[in-house]
Order: structure tokens, then C-alpha cells, then sequence
């Protein structure tokens, strides 16, 4: 006739005694540790050194000991004082929420104290924001420093198909301006070709940036890519010559400014924190260039502009270098010198960009400074500025701030430079990373490095000569820089 109406809360009793029947006592680590698990391993799903660990630690620290640290808590408070002695088999810390230390167990009461040290510290502290203030940032004795100097910023970016981050992108921008001041900043923008709403977002931010009453430029042009024929996109030597170019049609308001800009800053689309351009301009004070750390899915982004400082070639994955020396640096998030690099943003002295009737100093004695075309073999023009810098200056220092991290997207950037930077992740990457990273090294170091355009295959790329020798004090001399195209496909 007509069926008895199921009971939801029967059903799920009874689902929940199979899933028990099955997993037996380990059941609440399923739902405390394994699904959690799960979901942060799922949320950034790369295969290297730091997919399954930190999802389980994440797990641990974030569902796991909180939850069942509240409710040995909760149990302790309220069964009554003549049974706090026997909590752990209260009713409400029964099943799912039973705390996994025996009741005899002398260290129960001091594993749970410590516990929730952890879990408070992990809340108040642990979870703070990997980046600096901006405030403390500027009190630099770099900042104060061109503050009494009245110090102006020329910054440039090129853009194309970058709809999805440009909101992070404008609104960083902003808070840069806001703290190097409006009337100190001239901001170049360039677009072309973009299939998406890039366009008409830069065109947005400009009309705000007049608002703010900042100095700028929006150059959107259409069919600048072009695929001729006889050179399509594909082929190298064009795709690195429309590149320099492209940046060179950014730097353009630079030449015809007549403003003795102090700091040059470069970037490229990236998705980026407004503190590290301020780190950034910091490291490259009394220095050519200072770079961050680009990053895109599980490796390093740029690696075929990075070299160390005597020239080796970098891996994708961190700590990036094949030095001992300078992966410790990268380890602590410090600055180290490198040989060339750009990695997303860098921050350049502007003298050798300027007219010599605007310069400070007498390092650059040549035309502006522009990105020159590739010679006749292979080779980045990201490579070649920082090259050319180095051949033609005293004293060349490019340095690397591996505690800027920037990425392409912003789920990638959430990733690298906020999630795996927060103090609590930071500690993960000290105790379990560390030995796990030597390992990793040991075995798999040096397979890993950039060996070349198409594994090393490609004829006619750039062999550079004249770096500095590895493990000796020698410096670049000025003209030492020499390019030869690679002959042979081995």
C-alpha cells in the first residue's frame, strides 16, 4: 500500500554505522585528517616535494587538533568536577570527538596543554601575513633617503589576455602609489592583441589614475604580434625580438620625460603583493638590478634568464640553485647575488635609461639605454639587458630578493606567496622540508637544471663567455661579456 516515510536521521545513522563497521576506531582520522587532506591536496594539484605532506600537515593543524582539542576542552568543563578525571569517555567526547589518548596515559593532560598552545599560537600567529608593512618598509634607510632627495619611480608593464588578475594587479598598483606617493610615480602601461577584457580594464584604471592625479601613459595597439609568413610566432629569434620591442614601446614615455627618475621598475604581468616592489627598490639601491622569484604550476618560471653568479644554469624547483651557499640564502628568504635573472619584477638604477643631461652619476656614458635586439644567435632580451649592464658598467651587482615571490596566476600566487610564506607553513618547511629537500638535491639536483632551449637541442643559442669563476673572488669586468651561437645539436 502506501511506504513508511524514511526517518533522514535513521538513515544517517545507519550510513555512519556502516562507514564506522568499516573503518573501525580510524574513522575520525578519515574525517579529521584523510578528507581534509583531500581537499588541500586537490586545491593546488602539483607532483612535487610539497603536494601530499603539507596537505596532511594542513590537515593536522587546521581541522584536526583544533577540533579535537576543543572538545577534550568541552568535556573537561562539562562533566562535572567528579568526573573530569574521566573525560575522555564522556558523552561528549564520545566517538567522532574522543580524544586519542588513553585515559591512564600520564601524558594526556600535558599533550592536550601543549596542544592547544599550538592550536592558539597557530591562530594568532601562525596564520599572519607573509608580508611586511608597508610602514616599516619606508623607514628604510634607503626610502628616507629619497625622501630628503625627492626621489621619483618610473614603472612599466606590458600586458596581454591578463583579464583575470588585473583586478589583483590595479589594486596592488595603487596601494604602490599611494605609498610612494602619487606625485612621485609615472606609471607606463602598454596592451595589444588581447582577446579578453584587458583593454577595457587598463583603460578603467587609467581614468582613475587620472583621478589620483598620478603621471601615466596607456598604449593599446591591435595586430602588433603579426605572423609573417617567412617568420611565424613561433620562430624564436622573432618571438624575442617582438618582445624588445614591445618593452621598449613601455620605456618610451621614459625618453621623452624630461624627469631625472631615481628607480626604474619593470614588470611583467605578474600577480604581485605592493611590498615587494618596495623590497625590491630596496635591494637594488647601490646594486645594477634586483629580481624576484617567479613562479608558474610546480617550477620556477624564468629559468632560461637565471644563472647563478659564475653563470651555472638554475632548476625549476626551490631552492633553485645548484650552490650550496646560495640555496641557503633562498632557504631564509635573503638576497644573493646572481649572475642574470628577471623572474616577473625587477628594480633597475634609471641613469642608464636617462639622457645624459639628467644623470646622477657617470657609471653609463652611452645613448638611453634601451632593450637591445637579440644578436645572431638565441638568447632572452630579459638575458640581454642585465648582460649588457654588466659590459658596459663598474662594478656590475645583480641581486636576487628570494623573498619576493610573484606568479602568473592568482591561484598560484595564493599558493607560493601566501600559503606556503605563513609562519605555521614555515615551520612545516623547516622541520620536514629541510631533510626532504637534501634527499632531493642528492639524487635529482643536477638532472633537474636548465641545460637549454629544448633540452640543449636548439642550434643557435646564445653560449655566454666571461663569467667570473666559480668558487674564486673574481667579479665581472667590464667587457668580458662575449656571445657565441652554439653549433652543434649534442
Amino acid at each position: 500500500m502506501f511506504r513508511t516515510p524514511i526517518s533522514i536521521p535513521s538513515t544517517i545513522r545507519r550510513w555512519w554505522g556502516y562507514y564506522r563497521s568499516i573503518l573501525g576506531s580510524y574513522h575520525e582520522y578519515a574525517v579529521l585528517i584523510l578528507l581534509p587532506a583531500l581537499y588541500f591536496r586537490f586545491s593546488y594539484p602539483i607532483f612535487t616535494h610539497n603536494s601530499a605532506t603539507l596537505s596532511f600537515y594542513l590537515a593536522v593543524v587546521f581541522f584536526f587538533l583544533p577540533i579535537k582539542t576543543a572538545a577534550a576542552l568541552w568535556g573537561f568543563v562539562a562533566c562535572g568536577r567528579d568526573n573530569r578525571n574521566h573525560y575522555g569517555k564522556s558523552r561528549y567526547s564520545t566517538g567522532l570527538l574522543a580524544t586519542p589518548l588513553k585515559r591512564k596515559s600520564p601524558w594526556r593532560i600535558p599533550a592536550w596543554i601543549l596542544s592547544g598552545i599550538f592550536v592558539i599560537w597557530t591562530y594568532a600567529y601562525g596564520t599572519a601575513s607573509p608580508f611586511p608593512e608597508a610602514s616599516e618598509l619606508v623607514r628604510d634607510p634607503v626610502f628616507v633617503e629619497h625622501q630628503k632627495s625627492n626621489a621619483s619611480y618610473f614603472i612599466a608593464a606590458s600586458f596581454w589576455n591578463n583579464e583575470p588578475v588585473l583586478d589583483h594587479w590595479t589594486r596592488e598598483m595603487t596601494s604602490l602609489i599611494e605609498v610612494l606617493g602619487p606625485q612621485n610615480v609615472y606609471l607606463s602601461l602598454t596592451e595589444n592583441d588581447s582577446e579578453d577584457n584587458t583593454a577595457s580594464k587598463l583603460l578603467h584604471y587609467a581614468r582613475k589614475l587620472t583621478k589620483m592625479e598620478v603621471q601615466h601613459s596607456l598604449n593599446i595597439t591591435r595586430e602588433l604580434r603579426g605572423y609573417p609568413s617567412n617568420m611565424p610566432w613561433e620562430n624564436i629569434p622573432h618571438r624575442m625580438a617582438y618582445m624588445a620591442n614591445l618593452r621598449n614601446g613601455a620605456l618610451q614615455p621614459l625618453y621623452e620625460n624630461n624627469t631625472p627618475f631615481r628607480t626604474l621598475v619593470l614588470m611583467n604581468d605578474v600577480v604581485f603583493h605592493h611590498t615587494d616592489v618596495l623590497k625590491l627598490i630596496i635591494a637594488s639601491n647601490g646594486k645594477t638590478m634586483a629580481c624576484s622569484v617567479d613562479m608558474d604550476g610546480a617550477t620556477l618560471y624564468d629559468q632560461w634568464v637565471l644563472r647563478d653568479s659564475c653563470g651555472r644554469a638554475t632548476t625549476g624547483f626551490w631552492p633553485f640553485f645548484m650552490d650550496s651557499k646560495d640555496r641557503a640564502v633562498v632557504r631564509r628568504g635573503g638576497v644573493l647575488n646572481v649572475g642574470t635573472c628577471w623572474n616577473g619584477i625587477v628594480a633597475l638604477d634609471a641613469d642608464p635609461f636617462l639622457n645624459m643631461t639628467l644623470r646622477r652619476k657617470g657609471s653609463w656614458n652611452g645613448d638611453p639605454l634601451r632593450f637591445p635586439q637579440p644578436p645572431g644567435c638565441i638568447i632572452s632580451e630579459c638575458a640581454l639587458l642585465p648582460l649588457t649592464l654588466i659590459n658596459q658598467t663598474s662594478d656590475p651587482i645583480v641581486v636576487m630578493d628570494s623573498s619576493v615571490v610573484v606568479a602568473y596566476t592568482v591561484h598560484w600566487w595564493n599558493y607560493y606567496a601566501v600559503w606556503l610564506r605563513m609562519p605555521v607553513v614555515r615551520l612545516w618547511m623547516r622541520v620536514f622540508e629541510e631533510w626532504w629537500w637534501g634527499a632531493w638535491w642528492i639524487f635529482f639536483g643536477d638532472g633537474l637544471k636548465w641545460i637549454g632551449l629544448d633540452d640543449g637541442k636548439e642550434m643557435g643559442e646564445c653560449v655566454v663567455e666571461g663569467w667570473p669563476e666559480c668558487g674564486s673572488k673574481a667579479t665581472w669586468k667590464k667587457g668580458s661579456v662575449r656571445l657565441k651561437k652554439k653549433q652543434t645539436t649534442e
